[in-house]
């Protein structure tokens, strides 16, 4: 999200901005990269359903491989905006796709809402991505260049929206409460609220005087907060599984426990009647 952020920055400004800023950022991309490669082995692929597999291999591995050639595309100014962010964005849709397919794959009601919860949060957090990318280009320039990309300025606001309200109605009384603690009543989101008003009430007069850099530091305070929510409901998470998963476990071995006693009296109860019968 934020490679595409100064990405779309560097372009928008046709090379004047974020030239420093996006090497950084890449470096830091394949850093984590290179983290994910470690658990995308052969033998953690074949063990996926084949939905999820197809998500893996086709649209997030062979993605990441296109990666480089992508880059070299922005470096030289050979790339049009809207193709390169189109290009991350499906990566990152591709990367929340494979979170929200799990929620398919168990029976178990509250872990698979708070999954949906989970991924609906990870699209609204995408969502803001998408906007500091476009808002850095309208920045950049002092105006939006477009009305296309005014338009999806203020679609951008809108979806984002409508997958918080998704997320808030799905998630548990504890990741909602933390969301709003953490996240909706933060300095960073009131800075970026006045960043959006300004850019709806004059949007092509040539006035938005912010520094691009400055309104990408501002939201991606916002999201980094974000982040902190998405680490918290992954906590949870886990923590609600592995819990169902010793309840699991705890039942099982109930289970074994009588059943293993129950062969032991059926076996008295068959020596004896043996004993009784040689008597």
């Amino acid at each position: 999200q934020r490679e595409r952020g100064r990405t779309a920055g560097f372009l928008g400004s046709k090379g004047a901005a974020f030239k420093k800023e996006l090497q950084e950022q890449r470096r830091e991309t394949d850093e984590k990269i290179t983290e994910l490669k470690k658990y995308l082995n052969k033998e953690f692929i074949s063990s996926l359903p084949e939905d999820a597999q197809e998500i893996f291999l086709t649209a997030i591995l062979n993605k990441l491989n296109d990666l480089s050639q992508v880059r070299l595309k922005v470096d030289s100014l050979q790339v049009p905006l809207k193709e390169a962010v189109s290009f991350y964005t499906k990566l990152n849709e591709s990367l929340i796709d494979s979170v929200a397919l799990l929620a398919r794959h168990t029976n178990n009601s509250e872990v698979a809402r708070e999954l949906l919860s989970y991924a609906d949060f990870m699209y609204a957090k995408d969502k803001a991505g998408l906007e500091r990318a476009v808002l850095s280009v309208a920045f950049a320039n002092g105006k939006f260049p477009s009305q296309e990309l005014f338009n999806r300025f203020v679609e951008l606001m809108a979806q984002q929206r409508a997958f918080i309200k998704s997320f808030s109605m799905a998630a548990p009384d504890r990741v909602r409460t933390f969301y709003e603690r953490t996240v909706l009543e933060s300095e960073p989101t009131q800075e970026v609220e006045s960043y959006e008003r300004l850019a709806l009430s004059s949007p092509f007069a040539g006035s938005l005087n912010v520094e691009p850099d400055k309104w990408f530091s501002t939201i991606t305070k916002k999201i980094d907060l974000m982040h902190r929510v998405e680490t918290f409901i992954a906590k949870d998470l886990l923590s609600r599984i592995s819990t169902l998963e010793s309840e699991s476990k705890g039942r099982f071995y109930l289970v074994l426990s009588i059943t293993v006693i129950s062969l032991l009296v059926i076996a008295a109860i068959s020596w004896g009647s043996l004993k009784r019968r040689e008597g």
